[in-house]
């Protein structure tokens, strides 16, 4: 029903608020991923994507509520970055939440706090990822936020994993593994 959409975009039946679906699923999957959609106006299209989020969820729900919350320091006021690092320390689940526009095209680095300092990570998209470029600045690499190679637990704590600027209202979540 296009009436409930406004720039095909779901309207929360409960808020009023018309972001979109990726925002909305991933911004939930860190929480008690409650929908707040009346799914009796959904298409058929936006009930598959749905119906992935429920997947990724159920996949990483051990991590999201057994694991410690972690908080980024970033220094792009436009940018929210937050995710859980597994008790182990062995993986974590990183967002990028691009909530407005940013003031400049550097992008951000997002240093993670909690992982293992000797270990080695090999972080990757996890879920939708809008790989286009935005306003001037690089795509984001197809095979990772640094291009399929592993880094440190150390420098991601001290570096980072630098992402371009991305769209507003927009997320990219960054899955950690550890690797041997």
């Amino acid at each position: 029903d296009r009436a409930m959409r406004r720039s095909d975009r779901p309207i929360s039946h409960q808020t009023g608020r018309t972001l979109g679906l990726d925002l909305r699923a991933a911004t939930a999957l860190f929480g008690s991923f409650g929908i707040e959609w009346d799914l009796t106006r959904a298409d058929e299209n936006d009930l598959d994507r749905l119906a992935e989020w429920v997947g990724r969820y159920a996949a990483w729900r051990g991590l999201l509520h057994s694991g410690r919350m972690v908080r980024l320091d970033v220094a792009d006021p436009a940018v929210l970055a937050h995710g859980v690092v597994s008790p182990d320390r062995r993986c974590a689940l990183l967002a990028h939440v691009q909530l407005d526009e940013s003031a400049h095209n550097r992008g951000v680095n997002l240093r993670v706090p909690g992982l293992a300092a000797g270990l080695n990570y090999l972080p990757r998209w996890e879920g939708p990822a809008d790989l286009r470029p935005v306003s001037h600045t690089v795509a984001p690499d197809p095979a990772g936020p640094t291009g399929g190679q592993p880094v440190s637990g150390a420098a991601l704590a001290r570096i980072g994993l630098w992402l371009p600027r991305r769209r507003p209202e927009t997320v990219t979540l960054i899955a950690l593994d550890a690797v041997f």
